[in-house]
């Protein structure tokens, strides 16, 4: 690969501390792998140098890259290889040489998967004596906050408190518990392999200095989605040559403990910091580039990207009535792409929250489009629609007794066991003598009424009316926001034509549950699922004020880390880029463009 002057400056720089701020699509990855290739060609040991990744799959790729790189240089011993991986399994590779020196039992341990926590916390709960079965103390919940806390190193309690208000004291007693559970099993969850990591640096002087004669050439990838757990780690090291490599714009992970401010305020941490940037874009053109540049022109850090590969590109804003037009829009789009020769693969339907992907997702089912999802779930696997089809497949096939269990489940008071004796004693058919449990003696009638309803919009809207007061009882926490999703199934019905087994065919047929990536299977994504991806076209969905910045955001007037997330959605796309948002929202709310808009084309944006 030919390096660009901006790259090869980055690769010939040799300074103590050296910043990148790399634009989406600048090749930051090659220019990463050639500075620790030129490392190594120009005589520095391959075990001299760290390479810290944000995933395992960049690990991989980077170490390979940097080994064909340097294939003719010879290492200098059989231990002479790069370190390169993720900080996680970096702490593990460490630990498992003298777990002891860790406060571990031995370099025995287990490291525990989420699941696996979730089960020592339920444990903790019980050996503290509260009630596992309270929806207060969930296992999930506690283990998701105790993370967070650990991760931006904010104490416990602080982070306990807003959740848990009088119990906070109680609940940092389960926190004890769980470590001192884990320890006796000799086992760590995954905060554990670095802040054990951390303490280690701070506590053992001679051990820090160690690693620091060791590892003397440190690189870090995606520098801006560090947390402090992280720079902790970093700060420890204290590397004699440290480069990190990002772009404050795509810091979209604060939910997960990371700041924008470690990578913006990295040269303040040393005056000599060199800062070198890649701003010459390999993925866009410039269309969108120039849209791009105008979201972020008066951030911090911002920098202007250029199109370096001369293709041709088109943004377009378009307003629609509904999110029922918006997805029609959407589907026509692609069904034209397709009929042109590409493939489904090739373009993405991004948004900034799964559920403003509804309206589509029901639209794809109906005409069979086949579709993967990533980020939330899929419409069809969330369980507010789970028990809304549940009693739609029932009065389609009074036989299903899978759908019957479920439906029987959802009346309060009613359990498996009751459940399943009551489907024991059904025959199949819905007629007056049969016995239900009391607490659903209104199934049958419902049932009947699903069948009399003589279109499949009449069907949807009758058991929306019904399965609300269930909603609304088995999820008290966000039942609200789940009927909002099936009010946007419903609405979606009401347009549909076919009968009632061809509308719950298109669940299950249209999905795609392989782990792979069918060529033919449109891509449907919430931004943050989005980032470090790329594709020929992308349709950014729901784009109206009151989609993105989110609601959650604008009450508290932090929307710095939104404008990123807009700003990621747009330089996914390489060669067309569509933005819509609907006037009127599924709450019957109206509203206009994002603000993230820029004002050369909000005008334009409202009268599409």
């Amino acid at each position: 690969m030919k390096l660009n002057p901006s790259q090869a400056a980055v690769v010939a720089c040799r300074a103590r501390r050296i910043l990148v701020m790399a634009g989406a699509g600048t090749g930051k990855t090659a220019t990463s792998v050639h500075w620790v290739a030129s490392l190594v060609r120009s005589g520095v040991p391959r075990s001299a140098v760290l390479m810290i990744t944000f995933t395992r799959k960049a690990a991989n790729e980077m170490a390979a890259r940097v080994e064909t790189l340097v294939a003719s240089v010879a290492r200098k011993s059989a231990e002479d290889r790069l370190t390169v991986g993720t900080y996680h399994a970096v702490a593990s590779l460490l630990m498992r040489k003298e777990g002891e020196k860790f406060g571990l039992t031995n370099s025995h341990f287990s490291t525990l998967d989420e699941s696996e926590a979730q089960s020592i916390w339920k444990s903790a709960l019980k050996q503290t004596g509260l009630d596992t079965k309270s929806k207060l103390f969930v296992p999930g919940r506690l283990n998701e906050l105790y993370s967070f806390a650990r991760n931006t190193r904010t104490p416990v309690a602080e982070v306990f408190e807003p959740q848990f208000g009088s119990h906070t004291k109680r609940m940092l007693k389960v926190g004890g518990a769980y470590e001192e559970l884990k320890r006796a099993a000799n086992v760590v969850d995954y905060d554990d392999l670095l802040v054990l990591w951390a303490q280690r640096l701070e506590r053992d002087v001679a051990w820090a200095k160690h690693l620091r004669d060791r590892w003397r050439y440190v690189l870090v990838d995606e520098m801006q989605d560090n947390n402090r757990l992280n720079q902790a780690i970093l700060d420890g090291l204290d590397p004699h040559h440290l480069m990190v490599v990002g772009d404050a714009n795509q810091s979209i992970y604060a939910f997960r403990g990371s700041e924008v401010r470690l990578i913006t305020d990295f040269p303040a941490k040393d005056r000599n910091t060199q800062i070198l940037k890649l701003e010459n874009n390999y993925r866009s053109a410039q269309p969108i580039l120039d849209l791009a540049n105008e979201v972020v022109a008066n951030t911090e850090s911002a920098l202007r990207l250029e199109a370096a590969n001369g293709a041709q590109g088109s943004v377009e804003y378009r307003k629609y009535f509904t999110p029922a037009h918006e997805a029609v829009g959407i589907v026509k789009w692609i069904v034209a792409r397709k009929n042109a020769g590409k493939r489904g693969c090739d373009c993405a339907v991004l948004a900034r929250s799964s559920r403003t992907l509804t309206a589509l997702e029901v639209l794809l089912n109906q005409h069979r489009i086949r579709y993967k999802k990533y980020g939330g779930l899929a419409l069809a696997d969330a369980a507010e629609v789970k028990d809304f089809l549940c009693f739609l497949r029932v009065a389609q096939n009074p036989r299903d007794k899978i759908a019957l269990l479920r439906a029987l489940t959802q009346f309060p008071g009613i359990g498996e066991g009751t459940a399943a004796r009551a489907i024991a004693a059904h025959r199949g058919q819905f007629v007056e003598d049969d016995h239900w449990p009391e607490e659903a003696a209104d199934l049958p009638r419902w049932v009947h009424e699903l069948r009399r309803a003589p279109k499949l919009g009449a069907k949807g809207k009758c058991m929306l009316d019904r399965i609300g007061p269930l909603m609304l009882a088995n999820y008290p926490k966000d039942g609200e926001e789940r009927m909002a999703t099936l009010r946007t199934l419903v609405n979606s019905m009401e347009n549909m034509n076919g009968s009632l087994a061809e509308f719950l065919d298109g669940f299950n047929l249209s999905r795609d549950t392989d782990e792979t990536h069918p060529a033919d299977a449109v891509i449907l994504s919430t931004i943050h699922s989005s980032k470090g991806l790329e594709w020929d076209g992308v349709w950014f969905v729901g784009a109206g004020h009151t989609q993105i910045p989110h609601p959650r955001t604008q009450a508290t007037g932090d929307i710095a880390e939104e404008r990123r997330l807009f700003y990621v959605a747009v330089t996914r796309a390489k060669h067309e880029l569509v933005v819509s948002f609907p006037a009127l929202t599924e709450r019957k709310t109206n509203q206009n463009p994002t603000p993230f808009v820029p004002a050369s084309v909000y005008w334009q944006f409202l009268s599409s």
